[in-house]
């Protein structure tokens, strides 16, 4: 009889199993357990494409059966898993979270032991920009969840579930809930956050903090963050027990002062508009077409999905006494598709961009309630910081082969060498 310890590697929104090759790659070719037992890495499948559009919730519990199916699969052959770890990116970070609580739920971890629990990019208290004042920001925070679907509105907090009618989001912080008792269980928690030049999963959320002192929502220039890194991964990731702050640098600011600032924002709209029509053609004349058609057939799914007894999840939203390989079309569609975002919060955020003044951010109660709870779990902290691609997002991870990634490589060794553990 063979011991397996079974690591699970999650993708995020719109993805594939290919995202996470390059992580699949260096853990199978670098973690050797010396103990007689095995490594067995498995990239989730079952949410694949517009599937991620169908909630945290349905997604997680798709996750959960693939871990099942997989367990299945090693005792079939005569062995057993006994230690298990699941790292998740982006979206996936979020779902892995909601599989764990299930696979909790379940008692699956009485019998397994949970070791590492790691998450890349992953918006850990959502995906809303906190600076409400801003009438475009409001705009976005309003109109961004309805083409997510059902993943939008619990991204942006926009759902309830449970009697007690919290987000799902703030529900899986919650230590009276499930969700919490399991990552608490687990020996590891760590993540990784960019902050520079990531604005769909900005620090303030992949880290799990209350501020965002280094104004990554704004600051696209790393010479302006002032830090130490970790010895061996200079200068990729950060060491966040030393001070780590934001300082504009001289020279960073305008020439002059754009006088006429309502022409310029408008022209800098103009200019994007221009971008999506020249540039990416396919993606914005189907993106609103794609978002309502996915939206029928994600509808038509989940009505399938809740028909089964099986898939019945709302007990997980109560309290309980007891608690304690893509081709390089689609790489560079998926790059486009980061690549609008940003502009898009570039333009939202022109004036602030042209400012020396940086607003402070302020979260709401459920965010700031996700925070505090889930800080009481005791993370390690990996801010990362890449220089030579604007898609940071995708670079941390190295989803896909560019040789911009080349410093996602640092952030991957890091992981590798100092963040997983067998034991």
């Amino acid at each position: 009889m063979v011991d397996y310890h079974l690591v699970i590697l999650v993708h995020g929104i719109w993805g594939n199993s290919s995202h996470l090759a390059y992580i699949e790659k260096q853990l199978n070719e670098h973690i050797k357990p010396t103990d007689g037992s095995k490594l067995l890495v498995h990239k989730t499948g079952s949410h694949s494409g517009y599937l991620t559009y169908d909630g945290i919730d349905v997604n997680g519990k798709r996750i959960c059966d693939e871990i099942r199916e997989e367990v299945q699969m090693v005792q079939n052959e005569g062995n057993r898993v006994t230690k298990f770890s699941i790292v998740g990116y982006s979206l996936g970070g979020l779902i892995s979270r909601y599989a764990i609580g299930i696979l909790y739920s379940q008692g699956f971890f009485k019998e397994v032991e949970p070791i590492n629990f790691v998450t890349f990019c992953t918006p850990h208290i959502g995906v809303s920009n906190p600076q409400t004042h801003n009438l475009s920001v409001r705009i976005y925070n309003k109109t961004a969840p309805f083409f997510l679907l059902t993943t939008g509105s619990q991204f942006f907090l926009r759902d309830h579930v449970g009697t007690h009618k919290k987000p799902l989001i703030a529900w899986m912080a919650d230590p009276n809930s499930q969700f919490y008792a399991a990552l608490k269980s687990f020996k590891y928690r760590s993540l990784y956050a960019n902050v520079v030049n990531d604005k769909r999963c900005s620090w303030f959320t992949a880290s799990i903090t209350p501020g965002d002192p280094l104004n990554s929502m704004y600051n696209k220039s790393p010479k302006n963050i002032i830090c130490e890194y970790i010895k061996g991964y200079e200068p990729n990731v950060i060491d966040y027990t030393k001070p780590l702050h934001y300082e504009k640098k001289d020279g960073d600011e305008p020439a002059s002062k754009p006088r006429f600032s309502g022409f310029w924002k408008t022209l800098n709209w103009l200019r994007i508009i221009g971008n999506v029509i020249v540039h990416t053609p396919f993606w914005a004349l189907s993106f609103v077409i794609t978002s309502i058609v996915e939206k029928i057939k994600s509808m038509s799914r989940l009505r399938k999905f809740n028909s089964q007894l099986s898939n019945r999840l709302s007990h997980l939203h109560e309290y309980h006494e007891d608690t304690s390989l893509l081709t390089d079309f689609s790489n560079k569609l998926e790059d486009d598709q980061d690549n609008l975002v940003e502009d898009v919060y570039g333009a939202m955020n022109w004036k602030v961009e042209h400012s020396a003044k940086f607003p402070k951010i302020k979260l709401d109660a459920n965010q700031s309630f996700a925070v505090e709870k889930l800080n009481t779990l005791g993370w390690k902290k990996y801010p990362v910081i890449l220089r030579h691609t604007p898609a940071t997002h995708a670079g941390a991870i190295v989803r896909h082969a560019d040789p911009n990634f080349d410093e996602g490589k640092v952030v991957v060794r890091h992981f590798i060498n100092e963040v997983f553990k067998l034991e």
